[in-house]
C-alpha cells in the first residue's frame, strides 16, 4: 500500500511540474507573439520578418532588392524573395540568461526555386534567411547584459554605438549563432505605420533626381542604388568578390580638414589614417565587429561642389583589400554646385 501512495505521489508531482513547464511556455509565447520581429543590419536594402503566434506557430519574409539589376522584361529590378511559416517551441534553457526555441518546422510558401516577372519586377525566389529547420536558437530578454551574448551578436542586437555603449538589451533578441543571425523583437504599434524613407532607384533615376553619380568598380555584382529625400543622402551597394560594400555622397558645407560621418556607422575606429581619394582629403578606419569579420571605412570630402563621401565594406581579411582603391573608382568628380 505504501508503494501505491509513494507512485500515486511521485506521479502527481510529475504531472504538476509538466503543467507548469506547459504553463511557463505558453507565458513566454505568448508574450513574443505580442512582438515584432526583424533580421536586418540597420542599414541595407534586405531584412528577414517574423510574426510568432501564441502557439509557437509564425510565418515570416525575407526580401532583398537589387534594382540596378535589370532587364528589358524588368526595368524595375530584382527582388530575392522568401515567404515561409514553421513552429518554435520552447526547448528549456541554455544557461541563466537565455532560454532555447527550436524550429520543430519551417516550410517555404514557393517550394521549388525559381523566379517569374511581374510589374516590371523580378522575383528569384530564395531560401529562408537566418533560421533553418532544427536549430536551436537563444532567446535573450530584456535587461540581460550584452556580454551575455554569444560573440558577434552585438552587430544583430543594434547594441554597438561606441558613444554610449549598451550594457543592456532594451529589446527581445532571439539569435542563431548556427547561421550567424539575431532577430530584434519589439512592441508592436497595431495604429502606428512607419514608412520606409528610402527610395530604390536605378543610376539614371538617382542621377536625374539628385545630380550625383557613382563609379561602379569592375567586376560589381548586386549593385542597388536608392536616395533618402529627406537627408540628400544618395547611397550605391554592392558586393566586390565577396565582400559587401556600401557607398554614400550627401552634400554639406564643412571647413577645410573637416570631415562628418555620413555612413551611419559608429564604431571605435581603429588604425586611423590621412589618405586622399580622387585629390581629395580623407581618412580610412576600420573595427572588429566579430570574432573573424571587419568593417573598414574611407572618408573624403570635395570641397568644390560641397559633398561628402564615404565607402564601407565588411570583410574577413581588410589586409588583403586596398579599399581607398575601390573608393578611387567609386568616386566621380562633380562640376560646379551640388544639387
Amino acid at each position: 500500500m505504501k508503494k501505491i501512495l509513494a507512485w500515486a505521489l511521485a506521479l502527481m508531482l510529475v504531472l504538476t511540474a509538466a503543467g507548469a513547464c506547459a504553463e511557463a511556455e505558453d507565458a513566454v509565447l505568448e508574450t513574443l507573439a505580442g512582438l515584432t520581429w526583424s533580421f536586418s543590419s540597420g542599414a541595407g536594402a534586405w531584412s528577414t520578418e517574423l510574426a510568432i503566434q501564441p502557439d509557437g506557430s509564425f510565418t515570416g519574409l525575407y526580401h532583398d532588392s537589387d534594382m540596378g539589376d535589370s532587364g528589358e522584361d524588368y526595368p524595375d529590378g530584382t527582388v530575392y524573395w522568401c515567404e515561409f511559416s514553421g513552429q518554435f517551441t520552447l526547448a528549456g534553457e541554455a544557461d541563466e540568461n537565455a532560454l532555447i526555441l527550436r524550429v520543430e518546422q519551417l516550410q517555404k510558401a514557393q517550394e521549388d526555386a525559381g523566379e517569374e516577372i511581374r510589374d516590371g519586377v523580378r522575383y528569384v525566389y530564395a531560401e529562408p534567411y537566418g533560421l533553418s529547420a532544427g536549430d536551436e536558437m537563444l532567446l535573450y530578454r530584456p535587461g540581460t547584459p550584452v556580454s551575455a551574448l554569444p560573440e558577434g551578436m552585438l552587430l544583430w542586437a543594434h547594441a554597438m554605438d561606441p558613444e554610449t555603449p549598451a550594457t543592456e538589451l532594451t529589446t527581445w533578441f532571439l539569435c542563431s549563432p548556427k547561421n550567424d543571425s539575431g532577430f530584434v523583437g519589439e512592441e508592436a504599434f497595431a495604429d502606428v505605420a512607419l514608412p520606409n524613407p528610402w527610395q530604390d532607384m536605378t543610376a539614371e533615376q538617382l542621377q536625374q533626381a539628385t545630380g550625383l553619380v557613382f563609379g561602379v568598380p569592375e567586376g560589381a555584382q548586386d549593385v542597388l542604388y536608392r536616395y533618402l529625400p529627406g537627408e540628400g543622402l544618395a547611397e550605391m551597394q554592392f558586393t566586390l568578390e565577396g565582400d559587401e560594400f556600401c557607398a554614400r555622397i550627401q552634400p554639406a558645407a564643412l571647413a577645410q580638414g573637416e570631415l562628418m560621418n555620413i555612413s551611419g556607422m559608429y564604431f571605435a575606429w581603429e588604425n586611423e589614417e590621412a589618405v586622399e581619394v580622387g585629390g581629395c582629403a580623407g581618412t580610412i578606419g576600420e573595427a572588429k565587429t566579430g570574432s573573424t569579420e571587419w568593417v573598414e571605412l574611407c572618408q573624403w570630402y570635395d570641397a568644390a561642389p560641397g559633398l561628402m563621401y564615404c565607402l564601407s565594406v565588411y570583410s574577413t581579411d581588410p589586409d588583403g583589400l586596398d579599399l581607398v582603391a575601390v573608393a578611387e573608382m567609386v568616386y566621380v568628380p562633380v562640376q560646379g554646385d551640388a544639387e
